[in-house]
C-alpha cells in the first residue's frame, strides 16, 4: 500500500512546482481520504478526475494574489461539460449589454424573442420575473440558481455561437467551442441559427433590434478522445458509442479560470477579465451563492430544489444547510455521469475562503444516457469530503493577512 502511495503522489505531481508538490496529495492522506476513494485517487484516468485547489492570499496593502495547485495535469481530453458553460455565458451576455453602449439598454429590459428557423421559438413573457416579462438579468438569475436549461439557451440564442466562440477566444481559452443549446430541440445545424431578439423600454417603445444570426464557421470542439462510453442508448435501443466532437466543450482548467476572474478580477490577467461592471460583478456572485429558497422572483419550492440542489463541494450531501455562513459562489455540471462543480467557498464568521473545482466521472458500466450513474454513491460524497478536507486546512492554514 505505502509504495502505491508513493507511486501515486509523484504521477500525480508531474508538471508542477515545488511547492505544489505533494500539498494536495497530503491533505487527501491526513483527512484519510485516499483510503475511503482509492478506487479514484489510484484510477485518475478511469474517472477523468481533476481537482483544482486555489488559495487567496492578501499582501498588507489588501491585494490579492491567488496560488493554484492541481492534483492532475491539465488536459484536453474530453468531458460533457453541461452546465458548466452557463457560467461563461452569463458573464459574457453581461458584457454584450455594455459593449452595445445603447442608450436605456440594460441587462434588466424588456425582452420580446422571435423566431425564423425550424427549431426556435418565441417568447414574450416570463411569469417568474417581477414585471412578468424576459430580461437577460432574468435568464441569467435562473441559470445561476437551480441551472435552468431553457434560460440558458435564450442566453445562447443572444450571444450567438460564432460571438460566443470568437469573443472567449480572444480571452485566452482558445480550448473553448460552445455551439449547442440545451433543451434538446436542436441538432447540430438547427443549433447554427439563433433567435432575433427586441429589446424595448417601460413603454414598449424599441430599443434595440438584433437580427437572427447563422454560425457558418467549424463547430467541432479542439478536444481529444472525443468518443466517450462503451455504448449510448436511445430508449431500449444500445447503439456504438457516442462522438462529442460536434458538443460543446471547455476545458475543465478554463472553466476554473473563469470563475477565479469573476469573484477576484484584478488578481488575473487583465485579457483574461470580462467587460464588466460592478454591479455585473455583484449581481453574479449574489446568485451564484443564493439558494434557490431564498429567491424571490423566481421561486422555488424547497422539496424540489433543497438547498444542495447545485452545490455539489462541501454541501453535496447536505440537503438543507442549516449555517448560511459558509457559501459556495459556483457553477456545476452533471450529465451522462459527469460530474463537476467549480466552487468558490468563503465563511462569513471564520474568514475562511477558498477555490476549489473537481471534476469526477462515475459511470461504472461506461454506458452512456440511462439513469444508472453512481452520482449519490460516489460522485457527491467524494466532493462533499473534498470539500471539508480543504475547508479544515484553510482554517488552520497560517495567512499573512485576514
Amino acid at each position: 500500500m505505502k509504495a502505491k502511495w508513493i507511486l501515486f503522489v509523484l504521477l500525480a505531481c508531474i508538471h508542477f512546482s515545488s511547492s505544489a508538490q505533494n500539498l494536495l496529495a497530503n491533505i487527501i492522506h491526513k483527512d484519510s481520504l485516499y483510503s475511503k476513494y482509492h478506487e479514484v485517487f489510484a484510477q485518475p484516468e478511469k474517472y477523468h478526475l481533476q481537482v483544482i485547489y486555489t488559495q487567496v492570499h492578501r499582501d498588507k496593502n489588501k491585494h490579492v494574489t491567488l496560488q493554484r495547485y492541481a492534483l492532475e495535469p491539465p488536459t484536453k481530453r474530453y468531458y460533457y461539460p453541461a452546465s458548466l458553460v452557463k457560467l461563461p455565458l452569463a458573464a459574457l451576455a453581461l458584457e454584450k449589454v455594455n459593449n452595445l453602449k445603447i442608450d436605456n439598454l440594460s441587462k434588466n429590459a424588456r425582452l420580446r424573442i422571435d423566431s425564423s428557423h425550424a427549431c426556435e421559438t418565441k417568447e414574450n413573457y416570463d411569469t417568474t420575473s417581477v414585471s412578468g416579462y424576459p430580461s437577460i438579468a432574468q435568464y441569467i438569475k435562473r441559470m445561476l440558481l437551480v441551472s435552468d436549461n431553457n434560460a440558458y439557451s435564450r442566453i445562447y440564442e443572444f450571444l450567438s455561437s460564432a460571438y460566443i466562440n470568437k469573443r472567449l477566444h480572444e480571452m485566452g481559452y482558445v480550448n473553448t467551442t460552445i455551439n449547442q443549446r440545451l433543451n434538446g430541440a436542436c441538432d447540430s445545424t438547427n443549433n447554427r441559427y439563433t433567435n432575433g431578439f427586441t429589446f424595448l423600454d417601460n413603454t414598449s417603445k424599441n430599443i434595440y433590434t438584433q437580427p437572427p444570426a447563422y454560425n457558418s464557421g467549424s463547430i467541432k470542439n479542439r478536444a481529444t478522445h472525443t468518443i466517450i462510453g462503451k455504448a449510448y442508448m436511445d430508449g431500449n435501443k444500445q447503439l456504438p458509442p457516442k462522438d462529442f466532437r460536434r458538443n460543446n466543450y471547455i476545458s475543465f482548467e478554463d472553466e476554473n479560470s473563469i470563475l477565479l476572474s469573476l469573484i477576484y478580477p484584478h488578481a488575473v490577467k487583465s485579457i483574461k477579465r470580462f467587460n464588466l461592471t460592478e454591479d455585473d460583478y455583484s449581481f453574479l456572485k449574489k446568485y451564484m451563492g443564493m439558494l434557490p429558497r431564498e429567491s424571490a422572483h423566481p421561486t422555488y419550492n424547497v422539496k424540489e430544489y433543497p438547498d444542495n440542489y447545485k452545490k455539489y463541494i462541501y454541501f453535496g450531501t447536505a440537503g438543507n444547510i442549516q449555517d448560511t455562513s459558509i457559501r459556495s459562489y459556483n457553477i456545476v455540471g452533471r450529465a451522462y455521469g459527469f460530474l463537476a462543480d467549480c466552487s468558490y467557498i468563503k465563511d462569513s464568521k471564520t474568514g475562511v475562503e477558498f477555490f476549489l473545482s473537481i471534476l469526477i466521472y462515475v459511470n461504472e458500466k461506461d454506458v452512456l444516457n440511462t439513469d444508472d450513474y453512481q452520482y449519490d454513491s460516489i460522485g457527491l460524497p467524494f466532493m462533499t469530503d473534498m470539500g471539508h478536507a480543504i475547508y479544515n486546512y484553510e482554517l488552520k492554514r497560517k495567512k499573512k493577512k485576514k
